[in-house]
């Protein structure tokens, strides 16, 4: 039996927080989300046509901008942005989205911050956060909340959206936002502070790439 939408989701859920975990790019994370609604073709066609084009239009939008930042062009890249920006847009304007909605406005989010529109993404991802504060994406989201402030170099702004994404009684995760936190830290000249935060990352996960990250940090600052 083929999968819904939202189960796809919910597996694929711990490899969605892996690629994020690694602060890879936001575009690689949209392949995933691209790749959920594609695959879903069998179930979306038993729902109603405007839910099932909602989907398509997701998986279309988000391999277009996908390719884009794989592949490294500027050739028409704000144009591709752009386009798919407005496209994310219609989708969140119709009211047969249905369940689809909240992937469309993570990935209108996504794409406003890939084409460096800081602010508009964030206003976007506050929005998601409003409306969907329990989805299994809204950790991600309020990330990326904190990122897009650190682009800003609002370091203070971005470090309470840091803050309580890791699952509980996970060092791992925990170690990420750690090493998060005190890069903010050390940006904003708070060093001891930093230091804590780093010392803490090394703590919790010493083999992960966040411990690694926090130790070189750490070194360099003695």
């Amino acid at each position: 039996e083929t999968m819904t939408p939202e189960e796809m989701i919910e597996t694929g859920k711990k490899l969605l927080n892996y690629l994020k975990e690694n602060k890879l790019p936001i575009a690689l994370i949209a392949i995933l989300v691209s790749g959920l609604a594609v695959v879903s073709v069998s179930y979306l066609n038993k729902k109603t046509k405007g839910y099932e084009r909602a989907w398509r239009t997701i998986g279309e939008l988000t391999t277009e901008v996908d390719m884009l930042e794989f592949q490294g062009k500027e050739t028409n890249r704000d144009e591709t942005l752009n386009s798919a920006i407005e496209g994310y847009k219609k989708v969140l304007e119709g009211s047969t989205a249905g369940k689809a909605a909240p992937w469309a406005l993570f990935q209108l989010g996504n794409t406003l911050y890939t084409a460096k529109k800081y602010d508009e993404a964030v206003a976007q991802y506050k929005e998601f956060l409003d409306h969907y504060g329990n989805h299994p994406l809204a950790p991600m989201v309020r990330q990326s909340i904190a990122y897009a402030f650190e682009e800003k170099g609002h370091f203070d702004a971005a470090i309470p959206y840091l803050q309580g994404n890791a699952p509980p009684d996970n060092p791992y995760f925990t170690a990420q936002e750690k090493w998060d936190i005190g890069r903010c830290l050390e940006k904003m000249g708070q060093l001891e502070e930093a230091r804590k935060a780093f010392q803490e990352a090394v703590h919790l996960a010493p083999q992960s790439p966040w411990g690694g990250l926090a130790q070189y940090r750490l070194d360099r600052m003695k």
